[in-house]
């Protein structure tokens, strides 16, 4: 006894542990199949980190600035609104100003910045590009057709270098071109509209905006009829600009990009953003002639009328030095926005899809993570409680003899522990494995009922970044699987051990509870 007194506290316990096989391998066994559900839900947690982490990695780290209208649109008392005396709060809501992006885009997450103008003119000279066969659109009978202006205020174009177009004739625009106060104004055009028009690098353009009389409804707009166009009759104005050529472009074929959308990009026309400023300053003040010529009231469109800062609306584009920035970026960034109802928003939105069925898996997660921590806690405390009242006589010759109850203490811990440690270590392994596996099965199938959805990924699409000529296309199906990564890294191996071994240290709480009151007298009794 005096030896059994003196021996190891370790040495008991692995000796306890050999001596008890069937024990050992119930706890072993228990602590395997709730550690496989517990390393399986923590697999889950990983998963979504890393396939969060590789899809913003490989995001493109750009960034804009959009408006939330349902968030503004709720904002405003439309059952008391004054429709007759207060002006239309649609031509009144705040803008985003060139100054306030030339802020944002001097923060140092910003590696190049510019702002979008969009805008369009029209021709009775020019046609559009159509497409093999394809029905032409834009204009009704008598009209003229319409071009959409793409600016920029870059030397170098974010659609070259993202590959949206590629340069093949002349050159893309200098510093001197996109400065205001030129004679005329240069275009980039594509290949396809050259070729319709019989355009080349060199050639000379003219587009007009019309502008009709005004009527006694205070309506200025012509619908489909030739004598909209006719001096003698409604037309007020003809408000045009020249564009000299000096570069083509062609729209690189993408297998995944409609022909409606291949065609939408052949017919812009790129332009300098001072054009398009200047342009749209003529027609506003040919706009306010004619209803001044009518004695008309302005209507509410007119909101901003000699409010230079707000009178172009620009769409901003930042291109940030790293994707990991991105979040950095608009917390630094966020108090040059015009407004509450204005917020930044990046590429990410083309997998908000798979990022949506994480979300969901990841609450089941939490929940099964949740259930099994409870349950460990709550079957081991039970199980190692009624082990140790049947070895309540080897407790009390411990006691008996001297022995600290820290040491008793110690050795039972020692002897869970040490058990533990191994079905962790096969239960990491094990749970990954199954993990793995359904939680795949479940994603795949969920994306896969989204997929059969009409709308699936369309919201992506038409955009801000649409806007701006930067296609946002979702992620296929295949895509976001393959983006899906359930490898085990370090940190959630490190992350089980610290949950699975914590979850069996505190279940062992009960049993100590148990040891420190126990009485070696009555035991010896």
């Amino acid at each position: 006894m005096h030896s059994t007194r003196h021996m190891n506290f370790f040495k008991r316990a692995t000796t306890s542990i050999i001596r008890r096989p069937g024990k050992t391998i119930i706890l072993l066994l228990l602590v395997f199949i709730l550690g496989s559900v517990i390393a399986g839900a923590i697999s889950v947690e990983g998963a979504i980190s890393n396939t969060d982490a590789n899809l913003r990695r490989n995001m493109q780290p750009i960034v804009s600035i959009d408006f939330d209208d349902i968030e503004w649109n709720e904002s405003i008392d439309w059952d008391n609104f004054d429709w007759e005396n207060d002006p239309d709060p649609w031509f009144s809501r705040p803008s985003i100003t060139p100054e306030e992006v030339r802020s944002i885009g001097r923060l140092p997450y910003v590696h190049f910045y510019d702002f979008v103008i969009n805008s369009s003119l029209r021709s009775f000279d020019y046609e559009r590009y159509t497409g093999d066969g394809m029905m032409s659109w834009g204009s009704g009978d008598h009209e003229p057709m319409w071009f959409d202006l793409r600016g920029t205020s870059a030397t170098e174009m974010v659609q070259i270098d993202q590959g949206i177009i590629e340069m093949v004739q002349g050159n893309q625009f200098n510093q001197f071109n996109l400065e205001p106060g030129q004679e005329t104004a240069t275009a980039l055009i594509s290949r396809e509209f050259a070729a319709v028009n019989d355009l080349s690098v060199g050639s000379r353009f003219t587009l007009y905006e019309f502008i009709h009389t005004v009527e006694e409804s205070g309506d200025n707009w012509c619908w489909g009829s030739a004598d909209c166009f006719d001096e003698n009759e409604r037309l007020f104005a003809q408000i045009g600009m020249e564009f000299e050529v000096i570069g083509i472009y062609e729209v690189p074929i993408d297998d995944e990009e409609d022909q409606w959308q291949r065609i939408d990009r052949s017919n812009l026309i790129f332009v300098p953003n001072w054009a398009i400023e200047d342009i749209q300053r003529r027609i506003l003040n040919a706009n306010l002639a004619a209803f001044e010529e009518a004695g008309v009231e302005l209507p509410s469109w007119f909101a901003h009328a000699g409010d230079e800062d707000r009178e172009t609306s620009v769409l901003p584009l930042f291109i940030l030095e790293d994707p990991a920035d991105i979040d950095d970026f608009k917390a630094a960034a966020a108090s040059y926005l015009p407004s509450e109802f204005h917020y930044f928003i990046d590429m990410s939105s083309a997998f908000d899809d798979i990022a949506s069925s994480m979300a969901t898996m990841q609450n089941i997660a939490n929940w099964i993570l949740y259930v099994s921590i409870g349950a460990t806690l709550l079957i081991l405390s039970l199980l190692i409680t009624l082990f140790l009242r049947d070895r309540r006589y080897e407790m009390g010759v411990y006691l008996a003899l001297g022995e600290k109850k820290g040491k008793i203490i110690s050795q039972i811990l020692m002897e869970v522990l040490v058990t533990s440690f191994v079905a962790i270590t096969l239960s990491v392994f094990v749970g990954n494995f199954i993990s793995s596996q359904v939680s795949r099965n479940m994603l795949m199938n969920e994306l896969q009922a989204d997929n059969n959805d009409p709308n699936f990924g369309m919201m992506h699409r038409w955009g801000v970044f649409e806007q701006i000529g930067i296609p946002t296309n979702s992620m296929s199906v295949d895509e976001m699987i393959e983006a899906y990564d359930v490898s085990l890294t370090p940190a959630v191996i490190g992350m089980f051990y610290v949950i699975g071994l914590g979850a069996v240290v505190v279940s062992s709480l009960i049993p100590v509870i148990y040891v420190v009151t126990l009485n070696p007298k009555k035991v010896l009794m």
